[in-house]
């Protein structure tokens, strides 16, 4: 199965509205919330970011049909 994670930091408006695009996939995808400072620091003038199995599905301002495409929902 693919691990999917999204991350994320504190008082990040651009990640509260990533995730209420996503929010809905959750429903069908398991999928963690970590923040930035959790060993992901590569990513941090890049959140919120989408990774599956590491690899970047979505970064910044999300598109949900590109991230459906790239998951194969």
């Amino acid at each position: 199965m693919s691990k999917i994670i999204f991350v994320t930091s504190e008082n990040c408006e651009l990640c509260s509205k990533a995730l209420k695009k996503i929010k809905p996939l959750t429903y069908f995808l398991p999928m963690t919330i970590v923040d930035v400072s959790d060993g992901y620091d590569e990513y941090l003038l890049r959140i919120p970011v989408l990774l599956k199995n590491e690899e970047v599905i979505d970064e910044g301002i999300f598109n949900i049909w590109k991230i459906i495409k790239k998951l194969a929902i």
